[in-house]
Parts: structure tokens; C-alpha cells; sequence
């Protein structure tokens, strides 16, 4: 039997490991570098993520370290707690961590602090009356207003580019949404989830690449690597598939992980369904344009911050500001700082800042903002399409891919649309999918 990856990125090279482990010998279709979007560089003392910047400690994530001899490489934050801060009123201000926090922070309204006690205890008090709805209606009754634009929105726009009046509540918080269907209060949801401790942030000493480059060491003399684009899954007999390539290249297979982005997959699946090749087409990506910056350590800094988040409509289309070093001093020399900037998101749509612009800009947008004084460029690097936007109906996408792997047995899918743009759950989808492939190849031939 022979199984086909289409996509080279961390979701890809998950599949290919678990396959391996199996006793196959998949190929992976990659026309681009391995690795995908985790992308790390050493720029003499400094650790640079062009990528994701942390990882997050979770069951997958732990056992894949384990299997790869990456568990002495990982590096937790020096400061704990650490805080996440917002923009807000022209100042860093810290998202409140308990109920402390709470009564004196800003971001909240005094009707928000007043009720929000009793609001998370009350079953059935985040009400589902449609089939999806934004993060800001969703949210809105139990926050606020107020809450839902200085804290929500800069937030997602950290983690997805996107504003919380198209996200989709159901796609971004699946288990509180399915939680909300079901009546439970927000109290109960989270005792349900809870492992005992609230997983941690951590990276990787010399870089998070080095979980991708592990994984293709592992893989690489048990699989055959196509360096070639996937153009066309194209359905033989029911039990096999014949995958078009650039340059009129073909291979046949019995089975295929595709883990590429909406739009690289809708040409992919036209001939297994073509409503999901429009949904797929449909979909919209936001760019981001990363730039690491140094500044010296004596530059006044917020201390227990991992960084600030901006809400949208800031100059450059600003969305953040990490404070890689503050919190991992290694990723950086003794005398530096090293501060990862992103921009762009959905709200920048296809405008795009020029490289000399943000030399020009960006030192004076950081000293205005942050009180920092003389930068150095390090790195610049650019996602054109970076973030998949889980805009409102996004689920009505998930259940077409569910119905095409029920009609083709043997195709599954493991692609940022799945949900989860962070790494471990892009670990946890792909394990996921390979399961699910095993299974249906099974069935197939039973």
C-alpha cells in the first residue's frame, strides 16, 4: 500500500512520521522547503522565528518530543507568571488574570466585573441560537462590549489576523461552542477540560525549526520525497487514486493526506467534489510581515510581558510586538533584546508596507508606543498568505471535507482548515487524519 502527503509543512511531516512508525513507506509531495511555515533562523547571538514564535505544552506535543530526543531542548519562560497585554489608552495594559486583576483592570466595564461572577456559573447563559455566529456575538453577553474590543479582538488578531466580527465562534472555540449547545456554564466547560495546570509556552534551544528538520531526519530515508505540485486527485476504481503533477507527472496510491491551505487544495479535489473545491477556493487568507528588531536591555521594556497586542487601525497595520527575550533570554546576547514585530492581518487586505517604509517607520512607531530607544534591524520575512480566516460558516467547510472522505475512502485531510493554526494542534489534526486513513484503508479492503 502506498500513501501519498501533499504538503511538506509540520502537518505533512506529522503524517509521514506516524506512517513510518506504522511500517509504510509514504511520499510527500512538497514543491517548496520542508518545514513549511516554521521557520527559524540563527543571526549571530539571536534566535529569530519567522514562524510561530512559542509552542504550547500539550499531550501531543510532549510525546512527539519524547519519540525525537527534543525533551532536553525544550526551554520554559524565566518569568512566571508571565502577563499578555493589550493596547489600550495609549499604554500596555495587562489582560486581568484572576479575580483581583479583574476589579481593578480597565478593560472591563464595572457591569462586566459586576456580573461576570454569576455570568460563568449560569448554565445555559452563552446561548447557541444559530448554526454559527461571530467571537464578538458570541462573546458580547458574557463580556461586554467594551471587553469584547480592547481584550477579544487585539487577542485574535494576534492569533488568527482576524477580527472578531467575522471570526467564527464556533470554528475558533469549538469545545465552548459545543459546550453552549449543550447548556453548560462556562464553570463547567472548563473543569471538564482541565488537566490540573494551565498548559505552559515553551521553545526550542537553537529554534523551533528544529522540531521539523527532527521529524524529516526521522522520515527521510523511509519515504519518497516528490519534489513536484500536486495538481489533481483523481478517483481510479474506488480503491485507488492517480495524484496529477507539475510537469504531466502522475503516481497512483491508495491513500492521501492532503495538509495544503484552502485555496492550494481547491484544484486538488475538483474531481472528488466540486462544492468543496468553491468552498475551499473561497476561503481568505491574511499576510503577515515579520520583523525581528534588537534594542539594548537597558531599554525599558515591560517586564513580566511576553509582548503587546494592538487593536486594528494602527500605523503599518501593526498587530503586535513580541518581547522574544524577556521571557526566553536565551534567543538573544546578554546586552540585547530581541523584539519580534508582526503586521499586516486581515485588516491590511491586499495592501502591503514596503520594506524601506518599515526601516523608516517602525523605529519611531516603537519608540512612540514603547518608549524605546535606538533599534537595529535584524530580519525581515514575509507570509503572503499566512492565516487562514475562519470567517463565520467555516464549519459548513469542515463538514464537506467529512462527507468527501466518507464518499472517497482513503483521502482525509489534515489542512490549517481543519482548525488550530498553533503547532501541537496542527500535530494533534494530522495524527488525527492518519488514523483516520488507516482505518478507512482497512475497511476498504475488508
Amino acid at each position: 500500500m502506498t500513501a501519498a502527503i501533499i504538503g511538506g509543512g509540520i502537518a505533512g511531516l506529522t503524517a509521514a512520521y506516524e506512517l513510518v512508525k506504522a511500517g509504510e513507506r509514504p511520499c510527500i509531495i512538497e514543491p517548496g522547503p520542508i518545514g513549511g511555515m516554521v521557520r527559524s533562523t540563527q543571526f549571530g547571538e539571536f534566535t529569530l522565528e519567522s514562524g510561530p514564535n512559542v509552542l504550547v505544552e500539550r499531550r501531543e506535543m510532549a510525546e512527539l518530543f519524547a519519540e525525537l530526543g527534543l525533551s532536553s531542548d525544550v526551554r520554559y519562560p524565566s518569568v512566571n507568571p508571565y502577563g499578555q497585554y493589550v493596547w489600550y489608552n495609549g499604554r500596555p495594559t495587562k489582560v486581568p488574570a484572576g479575580v483581583a486583576e479583574l476589579i481593578l483592570s480597565p478593560l472591563f466595564s464595572f457591569s462586566a466585573k459586576l456580573l461576570l461572577p454569576l455570568k460563568v456559573v449560569l448554565p445555559r447563559f452563552l446561548k447557541v441560537s444559530s448554526s454559527d455566529c461571530s467571537v464578538a456575538d458570541f462573546f458580547q453577553p458574557l463580556l461586554g462590549a467594551h471587553a469584547v474590543r480592547h481584550v477579544l479582538d487585539p487577542v485574535l488578531k494576534g492569533i488568527y489576523g482576524g477580527d472578531v466580527a467575522s471570526l467564527s465562534a464556533r470554528s475558533v472555540f469549538p469545545g465552548l461552542w459545543d459546550a453552549a449547545y449543550e447548556g453548560r456554564s462556562l464553570v463547567g466547560y472548563m473543569r471538564s477540560r482541565s488537566s490540573g495546570r494551565k498548559p505552559s509556552i515553551m521553545v526550542l534551544q537553537g529554534g523551533i525549526q528544529k522540531l521539523t528538520q527532527a521529524l524529516w531526519s526521522k522520515v527521510s530515508a523511509h519515504v519518497e520525497y516528490v519534489p513536484l505540485a500536486a495538481e489533481r486527485i483523481v478517483p481510479l476504481d474506488g480503491k485507488r487514486f492517480r495524484i496529477n503533477l507539475s510537469g504531466r507527472n502522475t503516481m497512483e496510491v491508495d491513500g492521501c493526506v492532503v495538509t495544503t491551505a484552502g485555496r492550494a487544495s481547491s484544484p486538488l479535489v475538483f474531481h472528488l467534489s466540486e462544492s468543496l473545491s468553491d468552498q475551499l477556493l473561497g476561503m481568505r487568507f491574511a499576510g503577515l510581515t515579520v520583523v525581528h528588531i534588537a534594542v539594548s536591555r537597558r531599554e525599558p521594556l515591560v517586564s513580566d510581558a511576553f509582548g503587546v497586542l494592538f487593536p486594528g487601525g494602527m500605523p503599518c497595520d501593526l498587530l503586535g510586538v513580541m518581547f522574544n527575550s524577556v521571557i526566553f533570554p536565551h534567543v538573544a546576547p546578554k546586552d540585547k533584546h530581541i523584539l519580534t514585530v508582526m503586521l499586516g492581518g486581515a485588516q491590511a487586505g491586499e495592501r502591503i508596507v514596503e520594506e524601506q517604509t518599515l526601516r523608516r517607520e517602525l523605529p519611531k512607531l516603537l519608540r512612540d508606543l514603547l518608549g524605546v530607544g535606538a533599534t537595529e534591524w535584524l530580519q525581515m520575512y514575509r507570509w503572503p498568505a499566512a492565516i487562514p480566516q475562519l470567517v463565520v460558516g467555516h464549519h459548513q467547510i469542515v463538514k464537506s471535507m467529512d462527507a468527501c472522505e466518507h464518499d472517497f475512502p482513503g483521502v482525509v485531510f489534515a489542512g490549517v482548515y481543519r482548525g488550530g493554526v498553533g503547532v501541537s494542534e496542527r500535530i494533534r489534526i494530522a495524527r488525527e487524519a492518519v488514523k483516520r486513513l488507516r482505518r478507512a484503508r482497512v475497511e476498504t479492503v475488508v
